[in-house]
């Protein structure tokens, strides 16, 4: 269910209108802005300075486009964000060496976001900042049965029954990506060491049986390493980046 403000300020919602429009159309006249959106010209005009002065838009010539102030913005509450410290640097090696695919997925209200993917084909329509409802990716399907918020699954094309015999059993579950995506992968929760369930992994699974087993294997290795480095003080000042990952090609 989406949140709705109590008191829904709209010079807010039509400043954050124009910027996804930007995200999604590109450099933009104020005219054509205005056309698609159905909003005045002045109005149109008034958010663009106000967004340019601040930094966010960019203006070249007559079109209008967003900055990279932005994608800083991203990146930081990317790299802050403690599951995706703990795990980045051993996704990328595992991806790389086991030749798959990994994504992990961290929870925003009542939705699932990839916070990191690595190894992914050029046309998947996942990647970082992608979202998905609870019941409409295995990652959020496998959150909420680790995290033990069953009821926020009410629809979704997964059965529920079956994945929770599997996470129960074997600490992951095999699935579709999500239920516009049919890539069959592996999924595990991530818990921090207070034991809330942080996000999930999902690993691309392959055709082949025998590789198969080793990348479903090694999966479960990964998720266990991930929430070591989670256990750990950041005080004692190790780096994650220097760690050797001999246990990738087990």
């Amino acid at each position: 269910m989406t949140y709705e403000a109590t008191r829904r300020v709209e010079t807010t919602a039509r400043t954050f209108t124009i910027i996804e429009h930007l995200d999604e159309a590109g450099p933009s006249r104020v005219s054509a802005i205005a056309t698609d959106l159905e909003m005045t010209k002045g109005i149109v005009h008034n958010h663009l300075s106000t967004l340019r002065e601040l930094g966010y838009v960019t203006k070249i010539d007559d079109h209008y486009q967003l900055s990279t102030k932005l994608l800083s913005l991203g990146h930081r509450v990317q790299t802050n964000a403690p599951i995706y410290q703990a795990a980045h640097s051993l996704l990328s090696s595992y991806a790389r060496r086991l030749d798959t695919g990994v994504v992990l997925y961290a929870r925003t209200e009542q939705e699932m976001v990839v916070i990191d993917d690595h190894g992914l084909a050029a046309s998947s329509d996942v990647t970082v900042g992608t979202d998905c409802a609870f019941g409409e990716c295995l990652a959020g399907v496998i959150f909420c049965l680790a995290s033990g918020e069953r009821e926020s699954l009410m629809t979704t094309g997964y059965n529920i029954e079956q994945l929770s015999s599997q996470l129960t059993a074997d600490g992951l579950a095999v699935g579709r990506l999500s239920t516009t995506n049919s890539q069959s992968v592996c999924c595990l929760p991530i818990t921090a060491p207070s034991g809330d369930c942080l996000g999930s992994l999902t690993v691309r699974l392959p055709t082949d049986d025998d590789r198969r087993e080793k990348i479903m294997t090694s999966a479960a290795t990964l998720g266990e390493h991930i929430e070591r480095r989670l256990v750990e003080d950041s005080s004692t000042g190790r780096s994650f980046a220097t760690e050797k990952h001999a246990w990738i090609d087990r």
